[in-house]
């Protein structure tokens, strides 16, 4: 009975590890997001001037993407890379050139041009009834530091321009970010004993996380894409750390070890470890408060799948123990 409890836990940690390292080694900081912008970055994006009274431009999402307000109440157009007309805001929303070379390369971060025709005459299509508009502008984007600008059109004849700077982040203090998570994570293992302390890390952790997720789903939305889009571009970010919360709640009540280690495992790799980019990087896409998040998904995790492990395999060894025992007596009371 001992031998084949030991192969049940092998197979077990074998397939776990397999699983994990798959989902690991898919888990880029764009794929583990749910977004195209990374969680963090190594610069900052300064907007410093914008020549039109009643446009307001401001970097966000970690200075992946550009932001453009128009209160003028004029037309204002946005020039792209070959200086054809990209963006439209005016009162009545947004509307984007589907033609220009600039439209295909806002697409995603890194797109390339190659498709449009900068000649070609704007075939505009409306986007959104509110004059805000986001987009990628590699203009304005990536290190080395330098100033940039993007040109603007007003009402079809007065030129303006957004000026700006993009400089290097202060580098956050990697190492220590790194160790908290770990220490976390063998403090909780060490307390697999108790089972409510465990329960409150999951749901600490797993809500932290959650917030995380669902706080750069709000900072990323716009009118184009709401914050119902957003969210659904990091569900598995948002249904690890739910998961986490809900087996810490179930644990409670019910022994549900296993549970408990195959969630942490999950957050551990998909916010922890998919996450970590906000422990190199000064630039934060999400919350501000998003490296305690990620540290706190990292050590909970792991320490969540350690106890769980630790729980599960004590519980299933008692059973085997008692097992001869309870087939002793009933040969007993047979026998009688």
């Amino acid at each position: 009975m001992g031998n084949g409890l030991v192969r049940a836990v092998l197979r077990w940690g074998s397939a776990a590890a397999v699983g994990l390292v798959g989902v690991l080694l898919s888990a880029t900081p764009a794929a583990a997001h749910g977004a195209d912008a990374p969680v963090a970055v190594a610069y900052v994006v300064r907007v410093e001037s914008v020549s039109v009274p009643g446009v307001e431009v401001r970097a966000v999402e970690g200075g992946a993407r550009l932001e453009l307000v128009n209160r003028s109440g004029r037309d204002v157009v946005v020039l792209g890379l070959q200086g054809e007309e990209f963006l439209r805001v005016t009162s009545a929303g947004v509307e984007e050139n589907r033609v220009s070379p600039t439209w295909f390369a806002s697409r995603v971060i890194g797109g390339s041009s190659a498709g449009g025709d900068a000649k070609a005459a704007p075939q505009w299509h409306r986007i959104a009834t509110v004059p805000r508009v986001r987009w990628h502008d590699e203009r304005a984007r990536e290190l080395p530091a330098r100033s940039w600008s993007v040109p603007l059109l007003v009402d079809s004849r007065e030129p303006g321009v957004v000026r700006g700077s993009v400089v290097a982040a202060p580098v956050p203090e990697t190492g220590w970010w790194w160790a908290g998570g770990i220490l976390g994570a063998v403090v909780v293992g060490l307390s697999w004993r108790f089972r409510g302390v465990l329960a409150v890390v999951a749901v600490v952790g797993g809500g932290l996380a959650a917030g995380w997720v669902v706080g750069s789903a709000v900072l990323a939305s716009s009118p184009a894409e709401g914050v119902g889009v957003q969210v659904l571009a990091r569900v598995w970010p948002l249904v690890s750390a739910c998961g986490v919360v809900v087996a810490g709640g179930l644990l409670l009540f019910k022994k549900v070890d296993i549970l408990v280690g195959i969630a942490g495992a999950c957050l551990a790799v998909m916010v922890g470890v998919g996450d970590s980019a906000v422990f190199r990087y000064g630039t934060l896409a999400g919350p501000s408060w998003g490296r305690w998040a990620v540290a706190a998904a990292l050590g909970a995790g792991i320490g969540l799948a350690v106890a769980g492990g630790v729980r599960w395999y004590h519980a299933t060894g008692q059973a085997a123990a008692d097992q001869p025992q309870d087939d002793q007596a009933d040969t007993r009371v047979q026998a009688e």
